[in-house]
């Protein structure tokens, strides 16, 4: 097969986002309350209708549990009065729970995103409060003035420390750079100082305290004598003050006067300069009311109708899977989703656009067992994905479709790939159910994948230890046409796969054959060299149908091999014209680790395990681990070993490992039960009383099989012992306080 590089596709890099996610930085908080402001993603209903919450009893804090009751403590800055008086009206723990998860969802300023940037940046002011700003002080970081304006407005952009003047008590003066949309002003102080010279640093209050209050004592007369004497530079008590403070620090003396920097009416003396810094205050402690005006979003908790959790199948989706084996001889589904880009979680936060959802899929076999799925046969069977938009790129996906490709190893057999993608916002799906086969080396039949429609082949130098995208297969990595639809200047790319019984000598016939209403436009028939199959069996063919001088419209396509197990396969497909303006899809694929992985031994041991082969996974592993020494694939191997009863081979493989760990519990609880099944009694007593020691907390899984080993070792005394420990760990063990009556019946008799 020829390459070119397609013209009418966009590359689009989607990352998996795992839970929980990453720290964001303090400067970032002031984007994240904006984008809480009414008519933003993540605020609360438009609704401003208020509940008389007097007909629901309330609950007094302090017969909480008290684990909610730090929580309350923990936002109690960030929680409004409404919310507040809502959740104590809460009756049950079940309500408090939806309460306490919804509480920092509706604040979430990326909805659909796993990582909620509010809650982050919270946790992270909380952290640093608790652990910085209580040290002067015995109450909590949070309950402090400094602890409180913190979790309200983050890190300052400077804070100047004047802690050892001459004149003045200890201040510190922070500087913030704010939003005007969130009601306060851009540039503001706060000051915060240790009354008499000592003790906790409080909020100072320009308009209640006044700047006399930062002074110590010596400034203070200082003050009162430059009054006097008329020394000062500015008239009156409060001129001398400031002259003072401004021979301290020129900030101070302002700060003192007033919150907001070059305020006119500090300077001249007006004294509505303190009410405007009183003003601001208030306002800062107003933000959480501005960010979350009510709390209809805690209403539907407190009356029980809480939104269900509703998906509906309403998401277009165009789906394909192929298993494909490999060079190495190993197989993968490949699998391959287009939708509608409007029709996904696309949002822009802090001017950076993003788009999100969710694949699942699970492999099943025809017994209704779960094989795998779309992050492996151990891990969940769906992920989150999100990627990152330009504007440009965000205004084309609005009109354009998302194509998601992927693969996952596959063992050998028949299965159905059930693949679901979904807006993780508006909780609309689509879904597709797909019969996916990997067929055994030189089958007994001839045999064929489905045949692949393509927008494109690229081909590269295979190598068996570099990365593979998607869709490939050796040298060819392929673009499935997911809809069906082609350009008539880039032709139709097909490709399949043939499986050869073995000593297959026949001729490999394949046909093609392109019709519309009028009959049919073009027949081929290839022919393929069987010399070329590899030592499976599996012979890879490609092949290209020019479209050039076909008129655009509705055709089917007619595909076959001859003499195979597969029917002739009939596909609808919809020609264009090359300068239709149709909108060029994005497409994710992106390289993963090579056929060769260690992992996709361990992911095919896993599918093995769940088939009941457990001869078929074991080499797996063992061949991997030649290559690597990995805990998972010990740890498997382990597993499979015990469920085959190979005891003895457990042995041999945990003795070595024991030697260098000699305290791993679950190694030592192993070998225990493998010596048990070997009747090496003494070694199983010793290897139990060994977890018993390192454990130092006793355990009925420890004891009772213990009491077992003793027991068989005719020590029956010793396992009598051992019961009535066992007992006393957990007295409700009908079955262990009959066998122990068993054995002091036994005792009685043999005396």
């Amino acid at each position: 097969m020829t390459m070119r590089e397609p013209p009418k596709v966009r590359s689009l890099s989607f990352r998996e986002v795992p839970f929980p996610t990453a720290y964001v930085c303090g400067a970032m908080i002031i984007g994240l309350i904006l984008a809480m402001l009414p008519g933003a993603s993540g605020a609360a209903p438009g609704s401003s209708q208020r509940l008389d919450l007097n007909e629901w009893n309330k609950i007094d804090k302090r017969d909480l549990p008290e684990d909610t009751q730090e929580w309350l403590e923990e936002i109690k800055v960030i929680l409004t009065k409404e919310e507040e008086e809502t959740f104590l009206r809460l009756e049950t723990e079940l309500q408090r729970a939806e309460f306490m998860k919804r509480f920092w969802v509706v604040r979430d300023p990326t909805p659909g995103t796993p990582q909620n940037e509010y809650y982050d940046e919270y946790q992270r002011r909380l952290e640093y409060v608790q652990r910085t700003l209580g040290r002067e002080t015995p109450r909590e970081g949070r309950e402090t003035d400094r602890g409180r304006m913190y979790l309200l407005l983050g890190e300052p952009g400077t804070i100047k420390r004047l802690h050892n003047t001459r004149d003045a008590v200890p201040v510190e003066i922070w500087s913030y750079r704010a939003n005007p949309k969130l009601g306060i002003p851009p540039f503001f102080n706060l000051a915060f100082f240790q009354r008499s010279g000592a003790g906790e640093f409080q909020l100072y209050s320009p308009l209640m305290d006044g700047a006399y209050e930062i002074l110590n004592p010596d400034g203070q007369r200082q003050a009162e004598n430059y009054a006097r004497s008329g020394r000062s530079i500015n008239e009156g008590l409060i001129g001398a003050i400031y002259d003072i403070l401004l021979g301290t620090d020129p900030e101070l003396a302002m700060v003192a006067l007033s919150y907001l920097p070059n305020d006119v009416g500090a300077l001249v003396g007006m004294s509505n300069a303190g009410l405007r810094s009183e003003i601001l205050v208030m306002d800062i402690e107003s933000i959480p009311n501005r960010i979350m005006p009510n709390a209809q979003w805690a209403y539907r908790i407190l009356t029980g109708s809480v939104d269900a959790d509703v998906r509906f199948e309403s998401l277009p989706i165009h789906a394909q899977a192929f298993a494909l084996i490999d060079p190495t001889g190993d197989a993968f589904l490949h699998y391959g989703l287009m939708t509608d880009g409007r029709r996904l979680n696309l949002n822009n936060y802090e001017g950076k656009w993003y788009v999100t959802f969710e694949v699942s899929g699970s492999v099943i076999d025809d017994e209704n067992r779960i094989i795998t799925g779309v992050m492996g046969a151990a891990n969940p069977s769906s992920k989150f994905l999100q990627a990152d938009l330009e504007e440009e790129e965000a205004r084309v996906l609005r009109s354009g479709p998302i194509v998601y490709l992927d693969r996952v190893p596959l063992v050998e057999g028949v299965f159905d790939f059930d693949l679901v993608v979904e807006n993780n916002v508006s909780r609309e799906y689509g879904r597709s159910e797909i019969r996916v086969s990997v067929p055994p080396p030189w089958p007994s039949t001839l045999q064929s994948s489905p045949a692949l429609l393509l927008w494109n082949v690229y081909t590269n130098e295979y190598e068996v230890y570099n990365e593979h995208y998607p869709f490939q297969v050796g040298p060819y990595t392929m673009i499935p046409a997911l809809d069906n639809s082609f350009f008539t200047d880039d032709g139709i790319y097909i490709f399949r796969q043939i499986y050869l019984p073995e000593n297959y000598e026949e001729k490999i016939v394949l046909t093609y054959q392109l019709e519309n209403d009028a009959g049919i436009v073009i027949q081929r028939t290839e022919y393929t060299d069987i010399s070329k199959a590899d030592d499976r069996g599996t012979l890879d063919h490609g092949t290209r149908i020019n479209i050039t001088d076909v008129a655009p419209g509705e055709y089917k396509l007619f595909v076959d091999v001859e003499n195979d197990t597969r029917d002739r396969e009939a596909f609808d497909i919809t020609l264009r014209d090359p300068s239709s303006e149709i909108p060029q899809p994005f497409i994710h694929t992106v390289p993963g680790p090579p056929p060769t992985d260690p992992d996709f031994a361990l992911d095919r041991a896993h599918q093995l395990r769940t088939l009941g082969k457990i001869d078929a996974a074991l080499p797996l592993l063992e061949e991997a681990l030649t290559r690597v020494n990995d805990k998972e694939l010990v740890e498997l191997q382990i597993d499979l070993l015990m469920d085959a009863g190979r005891f003895d081979e457990v042995r041999d493989v945990l003795g070595p490992l024991l030697v260098e760990d000699p305290s791993n519990v679950t190694m030592l609880k192993v070998i225990a039960l493998a010596n048990a099944n070997l009747g090496n009694h003494w070694d199983s007593i010793r290897y139990y009383e060994r977890v018993r020691i390192v454990e130092k907390e006793e355990s009925t899984d420890i004891l009772n099989p213990l009491a077992s080993a003793y027991y068989a070792d005719g020590r029956i005394d010793k396992a009598r012992e051992i019961l009535e420990l066992s007992l006393k760990v957990n007295p409700e063990q009908p079955q262990i306080q009959q066998l122990l009556e068993e054995l002091l019946r036994k005792r009685q008799s043999d005396t």
